[in-house]
């Protein structure tokens, strides 16, 4: 529900707040007393856009902040993550809309910018407008399937549909991706067969480089190899005054310390160990150096081999060879591929027909379904409509297929599209007097008739209906006596499943309210000025008396 509405500097308003309550809120007041600033305003909030002729004369820019308390669901909590909206509270939902006095706009949803498509989405969950404004929902024939749908209260089907049809799309788009693979293998195929007759030829080793270049790396410094390492080998091991001798001879006058004072003992084992490691690594370098020769034929090979891996790597746009071997790897599993092509697809295909199959089953029985639904909604519709006014009024469902030549979808032998709703489409029509043809009622119905439509269709919807505020503007238009207190009747039964705004100028209806609004303006300073307050019981008797009566209240109106 919309717990307040905060308007600045909009239109003939300076600033206004306004708290709003559960069940019916009324609005009333004079003509151009500023009764439709407030629908204006909110339905600036549903995503109309914003000129500069509704900023306040005189100012920079007009601002308009609703706050909302609604109870989240699957969908709206679908959407919110859909639009990227960062919502923690669904008690506390902040929209704010700036106009400037420069023509520019901007919106917010929590205090995050967002556009206006993406406003429009969300706030549809939110609130639905009835009247003269021309993104109201029934309006649009696009959701007419919604409403019918939501009285027929088959969501087992079309979550079944939806899901079906998600299942074919994630098929169409394996099966194109791997035909369109089949078609490049096969023209890629001799590239294939050259690339891993190539690496095969080239028997790459894992590392290989690595241990070539550590290689190239002894035999292109091996002179200093050999002259460092005698230098080492003599000083440690084989030369006549070597560290291993000295070591030695340490170890044995430390023996003689031991015997003479005890504090040396345990020191000569940790020397002896010194000694060790030092002949030790001696013999590794003698050995070593033993060892170690030069080989330009062993060189040049090495020089060729890396030449080789690099141009490898280079050509192929890896960084070593174990990523060459397993792009070899890839490229036979790509040759291996191809020659199963035709089994896959064979595959993917059977599976895919099945999928239509059963889209095409569960389709019909969407489409029968609602043929029945239908029925049942206009017979419904019509009865509220006499009850509201409109006796003379017919109303009806047109329903069709959605045909498209060559679509994969077939109902009643017509080729038709889908979507996750099925293959229907659905308008409402209405012929507003005898004698009138029927017409989509977003070309030819009021903005009264509109409004009452829209109470008839929420109040067969009631409470299956998600949307927790209703606006309603106009919605006495033409009519008063019996069938304004019909309209009030039932604008007051519906109010108990939905947040209710109503701008009206019969007491009849007004007389109904669970909170009543009055709206006023008036002149300060040679500047217009709106004002929209709450009626305590007092007031409200006086108001409606006056609604009755006009200026001079008599006490019959009271």
């Amino acid at each position: 529900m919309i717990r307040s509405l905060y308007i600045k500097n909009f239109a003939i308003v300076d600033e206004i707040q306004v708290e709003f309550g559960k069940g019916l809120n009324i609005i009333t007041g004079e003509t151009g007393a500023g009764k439709s600033i407030l629908i204006n305003a909110l339905a600036q909030l549903c995503g109309e856009r914003g000129h500069t002729d509704l900023v306040r004369n005189g100012e920079k820019k007009a601002v308009i902040e609703a706050v909302f308390d609604v109870r989240p669901h699957s969908g709206l909590l679908r959407l919110a993550e859909a639009l990227q909206l960062e919502i923690d509270d669904y008690s506390q939902i902040v929209i704010r809309k700036e106009i400037s006095a420069n023509g520019n706009s901007r919106t917010f949803v929590n205090d995050s910018p967002v556009t206006l498509s993406r406003l429009q989405k969300f706030s549809a969950f939110l609130l639905d407008l009835h009247g003269q404004h021309q993104h109201q929902r029934l309006l649009h024939p696009e959701n007419h399937l919604d409403y019918l749908d939501s009285f027929g209260a088959y969501e087992k089907t079309l979550s079944d549909f939806a899901a079906l049809l998600k299942r074919f799309k994630k098929q169409s788009g394996a099966l194109e991706a791997l035909k369109a693979k089949q078609i490049d293998s096969y023209q890629k195929q001799d590239m294939y067969k050259y690339q891993i007759e190539e690496l095969s030829r080239a028997e790459l080793q894992e590392e290989e480089l690595e241990t070539l270049t550590a290689e190239l790396k002894i035999l292109a410094n091996i002179e200093g190899l050999h002259q460092m390492g005698g230098i080492l080998s003599e000083t440690l091991y084989t030369g006549d005054e070597n560290a291993a001798n000295m070591l030695a001879s340490a170890e044995e006058n430390l023996g003689r310390l031991e015997k003479l004072d005890e504090k040396f003992s345990g020191l000569r084992q940790s020397l002896a160990a010194a000694r060790d490691t030092v002949e030790e690594i001696g013999r590794f370098t003698e050995q070593y150096l033993a060892e170690l020769e030069f080989s330009p034929d062993r060189m040049e090979f090495i020089h060729q081999r890396t030449a080789q891996i690099e141009f490898l790597l280079k050509k192929y746009q890896r960084n070593s060879t174990a990523e060459l071997l397993q792009l070899q790897d890839e490229i036979q599993e790509l040759i291996n591929d191809t020659e199963q092509f035709d089994d896959r697809i064979q595959e993917y295909e059977k599976e895919l027909a099945q999928t239509i199959a059963e889209l095409n089953s569960l389709g019909a029985v969407l489409s029968r379904k609602r043929n029945e639904t239908a029925t049942h909604f206009e017979k419904e519709i019509l009865v509220l409509l006499g009850q509201l006014g409109m006796a003379q009024a017919r109303f009806r469902v047109r329903m069709e297929l959605n045909t498209k030549e060559g679509a994969p979808f077939s109902c009643s032998g017509q080729s038709v599209a889908a979507n996750a709703a099925g293959f229907d489409k659905i308008v409402f029509e209405m012929a507003s007097n005898p004698g009138d043809m029927f017409t989509p009622i977003h070309k030819t119905a009021s903005g009264g008739e509109i409004s009452r439509l829209m109470l008839a269709i929420k109040s067969v919807l009631a409470e299956a209906d998600k949307i927790p505020s209703l606006v309603f503007d106009e919605i006495d238009a033409g009519i008063s006596g019996k069938t304004a207190q019909a309209v009030g009747a039932k604008l007051f039964e519906l109010s108990r499943f939905h947040q209710i705004l109503c701008v009206t100028h019969l007491p009849q209806i007004a007389s109904f309210a669970d909170k009543h609004y009055k709206a006023a303006k008036y002149t300060e300073d040679n500047r217009t000025f709106a004002d929209i307050r709450a009626l305590d019981s007092k007031q409200r008797e006086v108001e409606i008396a006056n609604l009755l009566g006009g200026k001079n209240i008599s006490q019959q109106a009271v």
